[in-house]
């Protein structure tokens, strides 16, 4: 039986098998934050992109979210990526479908990891 204590407004508190939980909940939604973020920069990585004659790249917010965006595509990179446009406005449609793909891609390996990691009744 897991031991009980009493806090400051004089309500029992439980030490026991919810901790883990509590841990395990706060690791998921840590998870899903970071993933979230990271799909993020991508999808306004892609509109930057797109949007780049109105854009200073010298910005440093645009310049790190380029950066950030180059950084964690991974294979569906915006020069050499999965997907290969050419033609008028080539950047532009390689930034937003080889980067959306990859923000998808991020949502979901987030909401995988983190049912993963989150307590059984939470997913």
């Amino acid at each position: 039986m897991p031991k009980a204590s009493t806090d400051e407004t004089g309500e029992k508190k439980r030490s026991g098998p919810k901790a883990p939980t509590v841990v395990r909940a706060q690791l998921a939604r840590v998870i899903r934050l970071v993933f979230g973020v990271l799909a993020a920069i991508l999808a306004v990585g892609a509109v930057l992109v797109v949007l780049r004659d109105s854009v200073n790249e010298q910005n440093n917010i645009v310049r790190f979210v380029l950066d950030v965006a180059d950084a964690v595509a991974g294979p569906f990179s915006r020069d050499d990526g999965i997907f290969d446009f050419g033609g008028d406005n080539a950047a532009a449609k390689n930034a937003l479908v080889n980067w959306g793909i990859a923000a998808l891609v991020y949502l979901v390996i987030g909401r995988v990891l983190a049912g993963l990691v989150g307590p059984k009744g939470s997913r």
